[in-house]
């Protein structure tokens, strides 16, 4: 497991009122809890029990306490993240926007071809866990998205 996810993880849980993360790839995994007094307590904090890679795209969060399950997108491939379709452009999205199914979030160079990081849920984008310019290995969580429903 590479360094930049778990820091990606760390961050995360940081930023976030996540209660944990739970981070399995093959026979690795990544275990972080946060003290439940620092979360914030609110009924609309969003918050996760775990991370879980159930897929090669995507992982299903189910939530803990009352708050809402989370969707996390994977890279698919290695590569270069970029969050905007060039330099000087707009992003495709910031936390917060509204995402819907087949959205392009971003974008992975991999052998000179730009591939999209597309939505696979509709729902409220929650969090960006890749900076712009980062290399990404297969697999690395790039969005976190509140689904929300049609």
């Amino acid at each position: 497991m590479n360094r930049e996810l778990i820091e990606g993880l760390v961050a995360l849980l940081q930023r976030s009122s996540l209660c944990e993360i739970d981070y399995t790839n093959g026979s690795q995994r990544v275990w972080l809890v946060r003290d439940r007094r620092e979360a914030a307590p609110s009924s609309k904090a969003i918050t996760a029990h775990s991370l879980r890679a159930e897929s090669e795209n995507s992982a299903r969060l189910p939530a803990c306490a009352d708050g809402p399950a989370l969707h996390v997108i994977h890279s698919s491939m290695t590569g270069t993240f970029y969050r905007a379709p060039g330099p000087g452009q707009p992003q495709f999205v910031s936390p917060g926007d509204l995402v819907e199914e087949g959205q392009t979030l971003g974008l992975v160079e991999a052998m000179k071809l730009l591939n999209p990081v597309e939505a696979d849920w509709r729902g409220r984008l929650v969090e960006i866990l890749v900076a712009d310019g980062a290399t990404v290995a297969h697999d690395t969580p790039l969005f976190v998205i509140e689904p929300m429903e049609s």
